[in-house]
């Protein structure tokens, strides 16, 4: 075979030689590299096949040595949760083609390697890390419901997945009665029923609009009657009063009394929950099962956009900070009923 030989200034052949290498990066590897001889001049010269024969061969001996991670963890971190190069690149805000090169072979730092196993390692901080990325907005909210709905699925049947939903919401929204829950303690069970009555009446129902339809309600309740009928706690998002830190994700993921479809078309992803038409309404009184009717007959009508500059309308909205929770002392002045 032939190569150029820059100092010959023309093609030539060339043979391989063989010499040891014993450290790489500061550490010792005992390990050899392959060098082209130019025939003529016997320089070395640089052919790009035994490079990347060299590079793979050195690489695995450091590796095997310091215990870098290797290019097959990654691919299994992403086939694991289904994502992308682009999207890990975006939960752990790194450069641009970082991933790519170190699934290609390429070495990361020993900082990095050990980050990268972290993570690999140990699914709570992948998630924490998950959810850090989602709040700075460096994912999208497809990429976070896609990570989530594994990382529940990993290991475990879909009646403990179910049972993991149910104490992790229990969890993070059963406060003790307050002006920001209505007063009302939260009452999950409740909640699916209702939710899954609303979408009974109302025609591709979003997740984005049924926050609205539970807000309306639990504030149309606490005018009516000085409480709210959830027990849920809201705040002020982009879009409209949302249930606290997102919760409806994961709510919108229970399946005994409503689905959970997500579309896609050229405006994004959509999701709609649909009922499954075994809602119990028996826990609430006539009173509160007049309140969610009047909400449905307000708003089933309404396009999502209408629905949210609705709630944008309301005092609620409006004398709250971005972010903040939603007081219900606000729900004794309502538009929607005016």
């Amino acid at each position: 075979m032939k190569v150029y030989c820059p100092y010959c200034k023309k093609e030539v052949l060339y043979k391989i030689e063989k010499r040891n290498l014993k450290e790489f990066k500061g550490v010792e590897i005992n390990t050899y590299e392959s060098v082209a001889i130019c025939s003529k001049c016997q320089n070395d010269l640089y052919v790009n096949s035994l490079e990347k024969e060299n590079n793979e061969r050195i690489y695995q001996a450091y590796r095997d040595k310091t215990n870098i991670i290797k290019p097959e963890d990654i691919l299994k971190l992403r086939e694991k949760y289904d994502i992308s190069q682009r999207e890990l690149t975006s939960i752990l805000e790194f450069g641009k083609m970082t991933i790519n090169r170190y699934e290609k072979g390429g070495l990361p730092t020993k900082s990095q390697s050990d980050y990268l196993k972290l993570l690999i390692e140990n699914d709570h901080e992948f998630i924490k890390k998950v959810e850090e990325a989602y709040a700075k907005n460096n994912i999208s909210q497809k990429t976070y419901d896609k990570i989530m709905s594994r990382n529940l699925n990993n290991g475990v049947n879909k009646e403990n997945i179910q049972t993991m939903y149910r104490i992790y919401i229990n969890s993070s929204l059963n406060k003790t009665p307050n002006i920001y829950n209505g007063y009302k303690s939260f009452d999950l069970e409740l909640v699916e029923n209702i939710i899954s009555y609303i979408a009974s009446k109302v025609k591709n129902l979003t997740i984005t609009s049924m926050n609205k339809y539970l807000w309306f309600i639990d504030s149309l309740s606490f005018n009516q009657r000085g409480v709210a009928i959830t027990g849920l706690t809201y705040q002020k998002q982009q879009y409209g009063p949302t249930i606290i830190d997102q919760k409806y994700k994961e709510i919108s993921l229970l399946d005994e009394k409503y689905s959970r479809k997500d579309y896609e078309d050229e405006s994004g992803t959509k999701t709609y929950i649909t009922s499954n038409k075994n809602f119990d309404l028996s826990k609430l009184s006539v009173k509160e099962k007049e309140i969610i009717d009047k909400i449905i007959s307000l708003l089933k009508n309404k396009k999502v956009t209408e629905i949210s500059d609705m709630s944008h309308q309301e005092r609620g909205w409006k004398k709250t900070e971005n972010y903040d929770n939603i007081s219900f002392e606000h729900a004794m002045d309502l538009n929607i009923i005016k």
